[in-house]
């Protein structure tokens, strides 16, 4: 039978999530990059542009790695974490505070940017099997499940106090296009998780867990083409590992 543990040492949280974001080592702040998509797709969040200079970057990036001041946030949401693999760790709910922000002129709402705060499960982190798979489920204020995140991955070979990262992005787009085809397509979901190794290898979930999800129905026209949401996960490469700060 699962087991779930409720986080209740929480309670102060909110008050310092605005701080927390902008103070957590930067998404990509990891001694790499990922791999980068072809600079001719033409990424389209659910309701930002694709890339603006005033942004920094993509919308993506730009609240992700908190360079973007929210216009507020929503309390009530959360997620429950488990994974799977060698041993199954108990699965932990977690409170996740959605902040919003102001992208156009005029004002449309964005996507959340979700905020999952990993100190209460541990000094360390989530302690997860080397290689398998994590699971994160997504519920609204009133319980309803909105997504549930499912990221397969392998750091079997992560050599001790080491970190990376591991990020799964949801388009909506056609169905009989690639990534990095030129299509417009739009950023639905998005997982970003942190991992790092101890000195005796166990491998953790650590820091933070940050996602986007979309608030409103897909904005692109489907009578053009058959449109469908299709995931792609991608993790650092050459080096895969980079040493814990």
């Amino acid at each position: 039978m699962r087991k779930t543990k409720e986080s209740t040492d929480d309670s102060s949280l909110s008050s310092r999530q605005a701080v927390t974001l902008k103070s957590s080592t930067s998404c990509n702040d990891l001694g790499r990059t990922l791999t980068p998509m072809n600079q001719s797709t033409r990424v389209l969040s659910t309701s930002a542009p694709a890339s603006t200079s005033c942004l920094l970057g993509s919308f993506e990036e730009s609240v992700l790695n908190g360079r973007m001041e929210p216009l507020g946030t929503i309390e009530g949401f959360t997620a429950e974490i488990g994974a799977s693999g060698r041993f199954c760790p108990s699965h932990v709910r977690l409170p996740v505070t959605a902040f919003f922000y102001s992208v156009t002129d005029d004002d449309q709402p964005s996507s959340y940017m979700g905020y999952i705060n990993l100190e209460s499960v541990g000094k360390r982190g989530y302690h997860v099997p080397a290689q398998g798979t994590i699971q994160v489920m997504l519920f609204n204020p009133n319980g309803t499940v909105v997504k549930i995140f499912v990221v397969r991955y392998n750091l079997s070979d992560m050599p001790p106090n080491c970190q990376t990262f591991c990020r799964q992005r949801v388009f909506y787009m056609p169905s009989n296009a690639n990534i990095n085809d030129e299509c417009e397509k739009e950023l639905r979901y998005l997982l970003h998780l942190r991992f790092q190794s101890s000195k005796s290898g166990r491998i953790y979930l650590h820091t933070d867990i940050r996602m986007i999800f979309a608030r409103h129905r897909p904005d692109l026209e489907s009578g053009i083409a058959t449109y469908e949401l299709r995931s792609f996960t991608e993790m650092p490469s050459n080096p895969r590992f980079s040493p814990k700060k």
